[in-house]
């Protein structure tokens, strides 16, 4: 059955762990051009067109809308989406010839909660980069686990801001803590796959890849790194410090600053023309498979891309 990315080669019963395309490492990253609704990464690899993302600062900052979720206490989810994160952040990298250093050159910091639940970017304004947790209703379809919305620079891949859904209206019942049963829904596995998007990765063709973009209840295999994973947070957070844009190298801000761009608040900005709305993304990608034991879930990413030009 067909993910909405074409019949989807993660999908079909004779194809959905069928042999890779690339010798390579099997990573791909999100870019600025869309990826078509029917595209199957699995079969032709990663789509090339655009520019990749990335957050140039060596620290951003994530918030976790204060009402929660009713299925997960907030310290237990504030540990989870804190242990996710860490997961990338904290993964080892081949040492840098230089400085020696390991660990991928990005930090992700909890700011604290916030009231504002809107999906949204406020051009020149204070913003929140929010995690939310959707308890009463899922308006993506029931196969999407979670749903990571990325605002970025067009011209140069730079990560403006991402917001963070988490589909427990459907995640039923929802583990917290181990063991998983076979018919729960791992969060610390969904945490970690949508904390990849957050820093701009894509899916990977790699079935036991925390970026795969399938997940089975039960599963808890994608909660860890693998070492594709690991490839790509390397790749992108470089541990010398530096991105790799345009072909050229830009270096990470010299001091850590999570302040979201535009300066941090745990209000909503009041609407207004400089409100980028997210409603209808201009990109997104998902699926589904129907099988005798329930739904095989997928996550779906949605970007949407910003070309003003960095603010002072």
């Amino acid at each position: 059955m067909p993910l909405r990315s074409r019949s989807f080669a993660f999908l079909g019963a004779v194809a959905a762990f069928g042999a890779m395309t690339r010798d390579a490492s099997a990573f791909c990253r999100t870019r600025t051009v869309a990826v078509a609704a029917d595209y199957d990464a699995a079969t032709f690899g990663c789509k090339l067109d655009g520019v990749p993302l990335f957050w140039q600062n060596a620290c951003v900052g994530y918030s976790i809308f204060r009402a929660g979720s009713k299925k997960i206490a907030y310290e237990e989810a504030a540990n989870g989406l804190s242990q996710a994160f860490t997961r990338w952040t904290g993964a080892t990298c081949p040492a840098d010839p230089v400085t020696g250093r390991t660990r991928p050159s990005i930090d992700v910091r909890d700011l604290g909660p916030v009231d504002c639940s809107k999906i949204e970017y406020v051009s020149g304004a204070a913003n929140q980069n929010v995690v939310l947790f959707r308890d009463e209703e899922w308006r993506h379809g029931k196969q999407v686990l979670g749903l990571t919305t990325v605002r970025f620079n067009r011209e140069n891949g730079e990560i403006f801001g991402a917001d963070m859904e988490l589909n427990t209206f459907d995640m039923d019942p929802l583990a917290v803590r181990d063991p998983v049963a076979p018919n729960e829904y791992d969060f610390l596995s969904v945490a970690t796959h949508e904390a990849g998007h957050f820093l701009g990765m894509g899916h990977s063709d790699q079935r036991s890849s925390t970026m795969f973009a399938r997940y089975l209840p039960g599963q808890t295999v994608q909660r860890n790194l693998t070492p594709d994973d690991i490839d790509a947070v390397c790749s992108v957070y470089r541990p010398d410090g530096q991105r790799t844009v345009l072909n050229t190298q830009v270096l990470v801000a010299p001091q850590c600053d999570p302040t979201p761009r535009g300066g941090y608040s745990t209000q909503c900005e009041e609407p207004s023309c400089a409100v980028v709305a997210f409603g209808v993304p201009r990109w997104r990608g998902g699926g589904l498979i129907a099988g005798a034991l329930g739904a095989a879930l997928f996550w779906r990413r949605r970007s949407a891309s910003r070309s003003a030009s960095r603010s002072s």
